[in-house]
């Protein structure tokens, strides 16, 4: 719904007003606030009567919004509401299924972390490997032998070996963690949804008694005159013909 935005007098904003060709200008000059829409109309109008071209963006630099006031919205009948409400309940229909954007900011943020993740991981398998064949080596150059090269070799790859075993471990269970966790969030919206649903459901179906009610005890009111006037007719009819026979009667009498 259109609104009027009151913003700040900025010290430019206020000098072009004393300044503008516009003399209903003027007496904004002093205000603490300004309608943005009125702004636009007095550098139009400014430029009309031979001023110099005005650029709004640098006269709104530093404004700050101070007021919003909604805008009158024009007098609806009752067809006229139920019928913008339905198109209201067909549109909300329709963007049921649409991913919000902080939904896509939220899936971008989880691919950055796990490319981080990745690299992490493979600088610290490198570092891992190469200090486990480090340790094994010098291990046995310092407890074992000195001269014997072959078994430097070999308990440096065994332990590299044993190292790369406790890294894949590690990264099954962190992979492992991470199904768990989609898997969560996955049923969590789903059951968010289908509350969603039943909570709507729920409503429209309360919205459908009200509506069945209303027009019931609407019916009830407008045949409520006729019914009664329908009574008055036949009262009126009985009257007068039970009349006409209380005159043939007399008259036998007599």
């Amino acid at each position: 719904m259109p609104s009027q935005v009151f913003v700040s007098v900025t010290p430019a904003l206020r000098s072009f007003l004393r300044d503008c060709r516009v003399t209903s200008a003027r007496k904004s000059a002093d205000d603490e606030s300004v309608d943005m829409d009125e702004v636009y109309r007095l550098a139009s109008e400014h430029e009309k009567l031979g001023g110099e071209q005005v650029k709004v963006h640098e006269l709104l630099e530093g404004a700050e919004v101070l007021n919003r006031i909604p805008a009158e919205a024009p007098p609806m009948t009752e067809l006229e509401e139920m019928r913008l409400k339905s198109e209201e309940r067909k549109y909300q229909r329709s963007v049921q299924g649409v991913a919000p954007l902080y939904g896509r900011k939220k899936n971008e943020g989880f691919d950055v972390a796990g490319f981080s993740f990745a690299t992490n991981f493979g600088t610290q398998v490198i570092v891992a490997f190469i200090g486990a064949f480090l340790l094994g080596y010098f291990f046995v150059e310092t407890f074992v032998s000195q001269d014997n090269n072959v078994l430097k070799v070999i308990a440096g790859a065994a332990c590299s070996f044993c190292t790369l075993l406790l890294e894949t471990c590690l990264l099954m269970v962190h992979e492992s963690k991470e199904t768990m966790i989609e898997h969560k969030r996955t049923q969590s919206d789903i059951r968010e949804g289908q509350r969603k649903k039943k909570l709507a459901a729920l409503k429209h179906a309360k919205k459908g008694a009200q509506a069945a009610s209303d027009a019931a005890a609407s019916e009830t009111a407008a045949d409520g005159p006729e019914a009664r006037g329908g009574e008055e007719e036949d009262v009126d009819d009985k009257q007068g013909r039970e009349q006409p026979k209380k005159g043939q009667h007399d008259k036998k009498e007599d």
